[in-house]
């Protein structure tokens, strides 16, 4: 990694951790200019605006993000039994999580919050999430009929989990056994 690229992923690393600590609202050029150790007109050089500096950070998060699931489903397919059952169990262990301690959690609502605002980021954000319902369906044909149903009930409601897990009346093991019930109604 040269210099620059070093700099550049210092400068998003910063803007990630002041979103997730502070949020978009408190977000400012200098702020992160002063959390990267950078002059102000040094961030100026490599990010013009504060607009231009959240579509790299949103891309940057979201290459992350890809990388992170990419090695997930590689250890969950290397690892796979033929039972569809205990594999559905698997990946919905690992899916669903308590946004409350999940640093992703809070950055997604971020990015949620910016992109309702700014066009460049709400289609990073559906680009993002069609790459995710990709993967997903690539992962769960190996084990199920229909994976384009299937992935269409699990992402909005494993979105919807991390929000109020903390509210609904069962244990995630609950959660997940009446899940994967459901899923094999579909497969039906």
């Amino acid at each position: 990694m040269d210099k620059k690229e070093e700099r550049l992923n210092q400068i998003l690393s910063t803007t990630i951790e002041l979103l997730i600590k502070e949020g978009a609202e408190n977000l400012s050029m200098r702020k992160i200019a002063k959390n990267a150790n950078l002059s102000l007109s040094n961030l100026q050089y490599y990010y013009k605006d504060k607009d231009l500096l959240l579509i790299a950070t949103v891309e940057f998060y979201f290459e992350s993000c890809k990388k992170e699931l990419t090695q997930a489903i590689k250890l969950l397919a290397a690892d796979s039994t033929p039972d569809k059952n205990v594999f559905l169990k698997k990946v919905l262990s690992m899916l669903l999580i308590d946004g409350r301690d999940s640093h992703q959690t809070l950055m997604f609502q971020e990015i949620w919050t910016l992109a309702s605002r700014k066009k460049e980021l709400q289609n990073a954000v559906e680009t993002y999430y069609k790459t995710y319902c990709l993967w997903m369906i690539d992962l769960v044909s190996a084990f199920c009929s229909k994976p384009e149903e299937i992935v269409s009930f699990l992402i909005p409601f494993v979105e919807g989990y991390t929000i109020v897990n903390n509210v609904i009346p069962l244990t995630k093991e609950k959660v997940i056994e009446m899940m994967i019930k459901l899923i094999t109604i579909v497969e039906k």
